[in-house]
């Protein structure tokens, strides 16, 4: 029994063997059809195209189409082992996170914190001002 998968060939409605040609084709028509400005007031176009953009990112990079090939094919025999069980998918491969934009966050807290922190303990000292006595 074969196990399928929602892959992103089915979101383009195109196969697994489809040349970067055909992907562009399916990318481009189903694009025109679920394009946001084309239906304006539609909550779900943006998450439509969203998905579109995302897929034809992976398919039409040959690196990518290989790993997610790969991808596919242990995601199937991960769903064919546990055809009984309730399993999810496996993740996609992520990104990795954006280090320096976390240790900039922290320096940043850190630094706003040291300044409130700051400004508490040292009192201000306010110089006297000094009435002028020239008439």
């Amino acid at each position: 029994m074969a196990v399928s998968v929602a892959t992103y060939y089915d979101l383009l409605k195109v196969s697994r063997g489809a040349p970067p040609d055909g992907v562009r084709t399916a990318y481009r028509r189903l694009a025109q059809r679920y394009h946001p400005d084309k239906l304006q007031g539609n909550a779900d176009a943006v998450r439509v195209m969203a998905m579109l953009n995302e897929a034809y990112a992976v398919l039409s990079d040959p690196d990518k189409r290989a790993r997610y090939d790969k991808w596919i094919l242990q995601a199937q025999a991960h769903a064919a082992t546990a055809a009984g069980a309730a399993a999810s998918p496996p993740e996609l491969p992520q990104a990795a996170w954006p280090w320096c934009l976390l240790f900039a966050t922290i320096a940043f807290a850190l630094t706003s914190i040291g300044t409130v922190a700051y400004k508490m303990a040292v009192p201000v000292v306010v110089a006297p001002v000094h009435a002028s006595t020239s008439k």
